[in-house]
Parts: C-alpha cells; sequence; structure tokens
C-alpha cells in the first residue's frame, strides 16, 4: 500500500471510529505502545556506542541494552532471552535510522520525516522535527525556484525564452509536485542520520531530502539545493567521519560526496542503475579513504584512494547487503537473509564468511567480539567470524 493510501486508509478509519466515540490520533502524536513483545517485533535498524546498543523498528519502538551490565529485572526478552528496556517514544511511526553521538546523546529518524532526540543514553525520547515541518520547507523552495526562473524568463528575448521552455517547465512541476505532497501530509520518510558533533548534523531521506541542523536539533534548514538531483531521487544512507567526509548513498547507483562537511558536494554515478543502502570506508596508509558502495542483489562497488571511476566487487551472495562495517582493514557486511561476507585486507575481493541464514535482517552493529543484528522478529547475535 502507498504511503499516501495508507493514510487515506487510516484517516477514513478515525472518521468511522469517531461515529462509537474514538478519535483517530495522527501517528506523529501517538506515543509507542510499551508492548510486552516489543523485542520480538519488526527493527529496522541498529547503532552501537561501546557496550550499548539501541534498536529502532515498526510502530516507535525504540529498545535499549547494556551488553556489559547484562540482563536487567525488568524489560523484555527477544528470542534468545536477552532482556532490553523499551524507551519511552512519543511517535508510533516506523523507525529507520539511528546514532550515538556521545555516550548519552542519540537521535532516531523514521516515517513521516520524523527526527527523535535522547539526551539521556536512549532511555527517552523528543521529537524535534517532522515531516509536517520539513513540508513547508520543501515546498518554499520549490516555489522560490519557480519564481526565480520565471523572473528569469519574462526578462529574456523570444529567442532565449525558447530555449528556456523546458527548465520553465520542470521548476513549475516541481513546484506543484511538492504541493500535491504536501497535501497528502508528512508522508515523505527520513531515512539514516549522522552528526559529526552535539550540535552539527544531517538527516536524509526519500525524494532527494536532506537538512541540516547546527544548534542540536533545534532548528533544521533544507540543503537540497546544494546537490544534483534534479529527479529527487532518493538518498537511503548516509556516512560520516571527523575528517570532514560525508557520504550518501542513494538511487540510480549514484553517491553524493563531501569533503567539507556538507558545505558542498559532488555526484558520483558507479555505472550501476539500482539501489545502493549504505557506504562504508576504510583508508589505506597514508589515511586516504577507499569508498565501498552496496545495495541491492548482493552489489557491491569500490572506490579506490584517488581514483575518479567505481569498479563492481564480485559477490558470492545474490541477496542485499543492509549494512557494512569496518573490521580492522576489512568490510564485513550482511545481507538481508544474515550471511556474512568480507573484504580481505586490500579491499579488492570478497568472500563468504558465514552463509548461516535466518529470519530477515536490517541492520548490523558491533558490540567486542559480538554482532548485533536487527531485522524481523527483534535483534539476535552472532559471534564475529574469525
Amino acid at each position: 500500500m502507498s504511503k499516501p493510501l495508507l493514510r487515506a486508509t487510516l484517516l477514513a478509519f478515525g472518521l468511522c471510529a469517531s461515529q462509537y466515540g474514538y478519535a483517530f490520533k495522527d501517528p506523529l502524536e501517538l506515543p509507542a505502545i510499551q508492548a510486552p513483545k516489543a523485542a520480538k517485533a519488526l527493527l529496522l535498524n541498529v547503532t552501537s556506542m561501546g557496550d550499548s546498543v539501541l534498536m529502532v523498528g515498526e510502530r516507535g519502538i525504540i529498545l535499549k541494552r547494556d551488553f556489559a551490565a547484562g540482563d536487567t529485572a525488568q524489560g523484555v526478552k527477544d528470542n534468545e532471552g536477552k532482556v532490553w528496556t523499551q524507551a519511552k517514544v512519543p511517535v508510533s511511526v516506523n523507525l529507520t535510522g539511528v546514532q550515538f553521538v556521545t555516550d548519552n546523546l542519540a537521535f532516531v529518524v523514521g516515517h513521516d520525516g520524523v527526527v527523535l532526540k535522547s539526551t539521556d543514553a536512549g532511555a527517552s525520547w523528543v521529537k524535534v522535527f517532522d515531516g509536517i515541518k520539513a513540508n513547508e520547507q520543501v515546498v518554499a523552495a520549490a516555489k522560490k525556484k519557480m519564481d526565480d526562473m520565471q523572473a528569469r524568463y519574462d526578462a529574456a528575448s523570444p529567442a532565449e525564452q525558447d530555449k528556456m521552455n523546458e527548465a520553465l517547465e520542470t521548476a513549475t512541476f516541481a513546484f506543484e509536485d511538492a504541493e500535491a505532497g504536501a497535501r497528502f501530509g508528512p508522508a515523505r520518510p527520513m531515512l539514516d542520520v549522522w552528526f559529526k558533533d552535539a550540535n552539527t548534523g544531517w538527516v536524509v531521506g526519500s525524494y532527494g531530502q536532506i537538512f541540516e541542523t547546527t544548534d542540536g536539533g533545534t532548528t533544521w534548514t533544507l540543503i537540497a539545493n546544494r546537490l544534483d538531483n534534479p529527479d529527487f531521487r532518493h538518498y537511503n544512507g548516509l556516512y560520516g567521519d571527523d575528517t570532514g567526509l560525508l557520504l550518501i548513498a542513494g538511487e540510480a547507483g549514484r553517491v553524493y560526496i563531501s569533503n567539507d562537511f556538507g558545505a558542498t558536494w559532488a555526484r558520483s554515478d558507479t555505472g550501476y542503475n539500482g539501489h545502493f543502502y549504505g557506504t562504508v570506508v576504510t583508508r589505506n596508509d597514508q589515511g586516504q579513504p577507499i569508498v565501498f558502495a552496496y545495495g541491492f542483489g548482493g552489489n557491491v562497488y569500490r572506490l579506490g584512494a584517488g581514483a575518479t571511476a567505481w569498479w563492481q566487487l564480485k559477490s558470492p551472495s545474490k541477496e542485499s547487503f543492509v549494512q557494512g562495517i569496518t573490521i580492522g582493514k576489512t568490510v564485513l557486511f550482511v545481507d538481508q537473509k544474515g550471511r556474512l561476507v568480507s573484504t580481505d585486507e586490500s579491499g579488492t575481493t570478497l568472500k563468504m564468511v558465514s552463509n548461516e541464514e535466518g529470519k530477515p535482517v536490517t541492520g548490523m552493529a558491533l558490540v567486542n567480539d559480538t554482532l548485533v543484528l536487527s531485522g524481523q522478529n527483534g535483534p539476535r547475535t552472532l559471534a564475529l567470524p574469525r
């Protein structure tokens, strides 16, 4: 079911329910239910900081566990018997991305453009941004672009206007499309988040959404005009590090690269025409980045240090890769069936290191020598292959 159709269905249900004394409440305003089986739900992403793990998923579920402390007296048990604490969350939309910034500070993104912030290591959360506010900026930016193009067109000669017709039509269509999207409500999901420190961070999502904050999430600014994405392709994954490098993995085999913390961007076309879900970076002995973009159908593309062209690695998996993490000089990928594939230390070949399959997997984090996987039917753990 499409997102607009889903929201229309929910609205219709709310109108009918109101006849029987029930009032529909938008998932953006409805706190997540404290569910006894929350650790067996569909969980969509995971991150770690030291021994602490945060996992996010459907209906606003956020789970926390300290692997060093072990099980707590109260909480929800996963299928391995491990106890997780369910956080207090002010929304009940699906949550898709999560990052620890410090031991206590964390951010989460999700459907309906939501951005959540925690200052107590993930125990409780507040909403700092959503799709309603995002829509306002998207529509305003599209209108300004259309108005600017119209003013240039009006000031041009007839011959110049002939050359500008297509650009004006494109800008007008983009504005009308933005307005139509806003009428459906906050329907555009955010898909990933990265902060370089407590103040400055970015969120990315569907239809070319990218917002930046410099005040810890209090205010957000649309910076879509910095990127070359005229057809509003989705931004699926966001990587950053303290060198200034930011990477966005997107549709149509595109990777967007910034080397100055998002001030400027270059689009890099890999030659692949499918979806990338994320990027991961290793560095050579001179500290230069080696970039891996991974995604649909087991595809992994590599951009060598100082290189301008990508090349495809031969993959032992045809299942989509959902997460990649660095392990020393190697990169470890997990596919959607939970199988593990690793690069060699040169980063030029891939090999299967664990072909054990399980429930569908959506993300992976490392805690000491344990891999923590998010996915269908809750968390599960694997020993780090040696």
